[in-house]
Order: structure tokens, then C-alpha cells, then sequence
């Protein structure tokens, strides 16, 4: 099976995972770059991460994953009911995190206390 990696395919697949390029990449990094003065880390491996390594490290490991998205993409673009549903996790995830570090620096309570969760 041979996939074709074109401008084409990469203008189809920006377009594809915007939405996971707005709020997982840059949303989620940002505002956890900024909250972190006002509260911490609680998901264990990006808090492992940040300590270790920083926080760029933690933009390049989620560079990292839209590129492995890239490569998979003309794989699972066979299979749309799929491609459709992992789009949307990443989505949701991405929205989740941004507006929880929004809370923890307009609140000082994320939204996952607020839920009891932590």
C-alpha cells in the first residue's frame, strides 16, 4: 500500500486538524505555559516532563505528535467513522486543558478540583 504525500495532502490535513492545531498545540501550551506561576502540573507525565525538561520540551513532544498524525493520515483517512472520532478526542482534550489552566489563573481552581477529581 503506497501513500502520496503531497502540498495537497499536507494543505488537506492543516485544514483537517486546525482545530487540534488551535486548542490541543498552541491553547493548551500557552496556557499552561502561563498558568503555571498560579498552581502545577497534575497530569503525571507532562509534569515529569516540565520538571525535567521544560517547557518547550513539551511543545516538541506535541509538534511531535501532529507529525505522526501527518504520516497516519492518508492511512486513516480510509477509515472516516475513525479518523472522525480520534479528531474529535484530541479536539476535546485540547479545549478541556486550555479552559482548565484558564480557570487556574482567573479562579486559582482548575476545572478538574471544581469536579472533585484531584
Amino acid at each position: 500500500m503506497e501513500f502520496n504525500y503531497s502540498r495537497v495532502s499536507f494543505h488537506s490535513f492543516v485544514h483537517e486538524v486546525r482545530f487540534i492545531i488551535i486548542f490541543y498545540i498552541i491553547g493548551d501550551w500557552a496556557s499552561t505555559w502561563y498558568a503555571l506561576p498560579y498552581g502545577e502540573e497534575f497530569n503525571p507525565l507532562p509534569a515529569l516532563i516540565l520538571e525535567h525538561y521544560g517547557i518547550f520540551s513539551l511543545l516538541l513532544l506535541k509538534i511531535i505528535l501532529i507529525l505522526g498524525l501527518f504520516f497516519i493520515f492518508p492511512l486513516i483517512k480510509l477509515f472516516p467513522v475513525k479518523w472522525i472520532f480520534t479528531k474529535r478526542v484530541i479536539e476535546f482534550l485540547g479545549i478541556m486543558a486550555t479552559i482548565n489552566n484558564i480557570m487556574v489563573v482567573w479562579y486559582a481552581n482548575s476545572f478538574i478540583q471544581a469536579m472533585g477529581w484531584v
